[in-house]
């Protein structure tokens, strides 16, 4: 399989973008999801509760920065967006980087998978180490690409 930073232009299979309620679920972990945490997003296992299911359900709407893309708006009305490498949950402050750092180019990768790519880091993919999930530069490794691929799921709230 060509590794997804090799092509980072849109591909014609990768998936396209529509307003709908997402759970983003581990490929590698599948009874993980993004799960809000303090403001972070961590991988985590969901229980029944509604507060839970909520803080690991997202809108998924139009890149801000690139409309062939994602942002993850919650149920708040703040924006998943990368800071320092890390992903966050913040406001939307109007900026270009907020706009860039908030917006994911789905990948197609394997059985109904996607890698997250950065649009204003191309390369780097939203992965989870030690459930945490961060931005790192593509590696070519089976671990790197387990850890940086999702599913989006119907929501869990």
């Amino acid at each position: 399989m060509p590794s997804p930073a090799a092509s980072p232009t849109k591909g014609a299979s990768d998936p396209k973008p529509a307003v709908v309620q997402r759970s983003v679920q581990s490929a590698n972990y599948p009874d993980r999801y993004w799960h809000l945490s303090n403001g972070y997003v961590r991988l985590d296992a969901i229980g029944s509760g509604p507060e839970q299911r909520e803080d690991s359900t997202f809108t998924l709407v139009k890149g801000l920065a690139n409309s062939s893309c994602y942002s993850f708006l919650t149920s708040d009305g703040t924006y998943l967006r990368h800071r320092s490498f890390v992903l966050v949950k913040q406001r939307n402050d109007g900026s270009s980087l907020f706009q860039q750092d908030a917006t994911f180019c789905a990948r197609a990768s394997y059985s109904g998978t996607v890698m997250l790519e950065s649009v204003n880091y191309p390369g780097y993919f939203l992965r989870h180490e030690r459930f945490q999930l961060k931005l790192e530069r593509y590696e070519y490794s089976g671990q790197y690409r387990a850890d940086s691929t999702f599913r989006l799921v119907e929501g869990l709230a």
